[in-house]
């Protein structure tokens, strides 16, 4: 676990412990433990229980567990040649386990657990943790994951809403809501705080240049503390090129093969740019029903659901 995280540029109160496995060295004992563990970079180290057991205080901080527990379950599945990501994985597993009606905080210990692995893998993906949102808004702007539209804000004010994160704000996800957001909502080498972050400099772009900071500091923090909540198509859609930041579309299709079809197209775009689509198809004829002059000829609706059904799974946002 020697490479865990280094993610803000002042490390979080509840995050002291954790960063105990980031800055210390090898492992003194290398030459008692002969278990050698595989980094993310794919070098090897020796084993240090000290930092597993580290990172399990510093999960377990502030929740009713007890973090001996965690500990002793992971130590029946390390083995020679394991990787960290298994590691982190096993704690993970440990701690889902040790949930019960009884201990339900364990689901919050797995969720921080996941979210530091997210941490990890963005830290060795992109190279740098938290700390750089200008750095990372270039970035994403320029391999076209961004809109352009955040860069109506200049440098200087991107370092000032850099300084609002608060990493802290990541921890609080059990790990269902962990999975979630990091699985549905955030990009490829992006963090949660950047991403609610980036969200809010969006949302208060259209303010007057004197006030979008203000309001932009607001609805940050209030989607970030989770005072409020954002629609899925705007917390997935929002800070990408040409999402779509409504929820819902209605198209309604009219008895005729051109209508048909016409709407068949409309709802492929709409689920393409990230919209939720429900079609009306009461219009259709009933089966068996006249068709250009043929008795029986219609088959009703459900060849045309079967098309619908057939287009969203196609066209489908990932």
């Amino acid at each position: 676990m020697q490479e865990i995280m280094t993610i803000a540029t002042a490390a979080p109160k509840n995050q002291a412990q954790g960063n105990l496995l980031l800055h210390s060295g090898e492992n003194p004992g290398e030459g008692k433990n002969k278990i050698k563990v595989i980094r993310r970079d794919g070098s090897q180290t020796y084993l240090d229980v000290a930092k597993i057991r580290a990172v399990v205080d510093w999960a377990c901080s502030g929740y009713n567990v007890n973090s001996i527990a965690l500990e002793a379950g992971l130590t029946t599945r390390l083995r020679h040649g394991i990787t960290t990501i298994e590691i982190q994985d096993n704690l993970i597993n440990c701690a889902l386990e040790l949930c019960s009606p009884e201990e339900p905080d364990w689901r919050y210990v797995a969720g921080r657990l996941h979210i530091w692995s997210w941490w990890k893998d963005t830290l060795v993906s992109r190279g740098y943790p938290y700390g750089d949102y200008g750095k990372t808004v270039q970035s994403k702007v320029y391999s076209n994951e961004y809109d352009k539209r955040i860069l109506i804000y200049s440098e200087v004010e991107l370092q000032e809403a850099n300084s609002w994160i608060n990493t802290d704000w990541d921890l609080d996800y059990d790990y269902a809501g962990a999975v979630l957001l990091t699985k549905r909502y955030l990009l490829p080498n992006e963090l949660p705080q950047e991403a609610f972050l980036t969200c809010a400099l969006l949302l208060a772009s259209v303010e007057a240049p004197d006030k979008r900071l203000v309001w932009a500091r607001k609805f940050y923090e209030a989607i970030a503390k989770r005072r409020i909540s954002l629609a899925t198509p705007i917390l997935a859609n929002l800070r990408i090129p040409n999402g779509s930041l409504s929820s819902c579309f209605i198209t309604s299709i009219d008895d005729n093969l051109e209508s048909i079809y016409e709407e068949l197209t409309n709802t492929a775009r709409i689920s393409k740019n990230g919209g939720g689509v429900g079609v009306n198809v009461s219009r259709i004829r009933a089966t068996g029903s006249w068709v250009m002059g043929k008795k029986n000829a219609s088959g009703g609706v459900i060849p045309w659901i079967k098309l619908l059904n057939d287009t969203a799974i196609a066209v489908n946002q990932g």
